[in-house]
């Protein structure tokens, strides 16, 4: 009868020491070549050199997450001072969103703000509480 109630001590322990716990995690590549993973835990921030960026240069984001969605539409948002710049969409999640970064070197050019905010979202591309702030990108 001790030996049942230590083993079941035993497992009612271990259940409370392992949780399950998945937290969501992104890939960020700089024209096809990755340059940094990130996840939930902490700010996450790039510099780019204005001087290194050219016309054609874009950024891609592949998110995953423990729940993915194979039909929903995904988004990506990147603002300025709570202004959009740039939407992009894509079509479930793991699948790659890209865009240009030339929009953001021309606003750059035209303002003295240099850091963008890009925000990831599932379904219908709602409001910014709804919206995970993934990344900033900072021009230099």
């Amino acid at each position: 009868m001790k030996k049942i109630v230590f083993v079941l001590l035993t497992i009612l322990g271990l259940v409370q020491i392992t949780k399950a716990d998945t937290i969501d995690y992104w890939h960020v590549y700089y024209n096809k070549v990755k340059i940094h993973e990130f996840n939930q835990i902490g700010t996450h921030d790039i510099i780019l050199k204005l001087n290194k960026i050219r016309n054609t240069d874009v950024i891609t984001i592949t998110y995953f997450r423990d729940t993915p969605c194979s039909d929903c539409t995904t988004y990506l948002t990147v603002t300025n001072n709570n202004r959009v710049i740039v939407t992009s969409s894509g079509k479930g999640t793991g699948n790659p969103i890209s865009f240009s970064i030339k929009d953001l070197v021309a606003l750059k050019k035209n303002n003295t703000k240099n850091v963008f905010e890009i925000y990831y979202t599932e379904g219908k591309n709602k409001k910014r509480s709804d919206q995970n702030l993934i990344l900033r990108i900072k021009l230099e």
